[in-house]
């Protein structure tokens, strides 16, 4: 079988910088989604409150509440997801930009 990679380039180096690139790119497409969602469900609650079916403390209350049972359970998690996460590879942020901003 030919190689055909150039030499010098195994193909441990090539999965090495596809692996985060992939990984950001899938990253990138995921926040934009939840970015998009989080702005539609704001601008729900905001024509809510504007018309008067809810008040501002019927919705900051529970969130509120939330935080403060769940946020110090929550925040080991977070840290451990995040900690797979390749962030400081310039694959990964070339990935997540690629991502976040393609047309879709």
């Amino acid at each position: 079988m030919t190689a055909i990679l150039p030499p010098g380039v195994s193909l441990t180096f090539v999965t090495a910088l596809l692996v985060p690139l992939i990984i950001g790119f899938l990253v990138g497409i995921i926040a934009k989604y939840a970015i998009k969602i989080g702005v539609a469900i704001a601008i729900i609650i905001i024509i809510l409150i504007a018309v008067g079916f809810v008040s501002p403390n019927q919705i900051v209350q529970p969130l509120v509440q939330f935080f403060e049972k769940s946020g110090p359970s929550l925040a080991p998690k977070v840290a451990q997801v995040a900690g797979y996460l390749p962030y400081s590879s310039i694959t990964f942020i070339v990935g997540f930009v690629i991502g976040f901003f393609i047309k879709g």
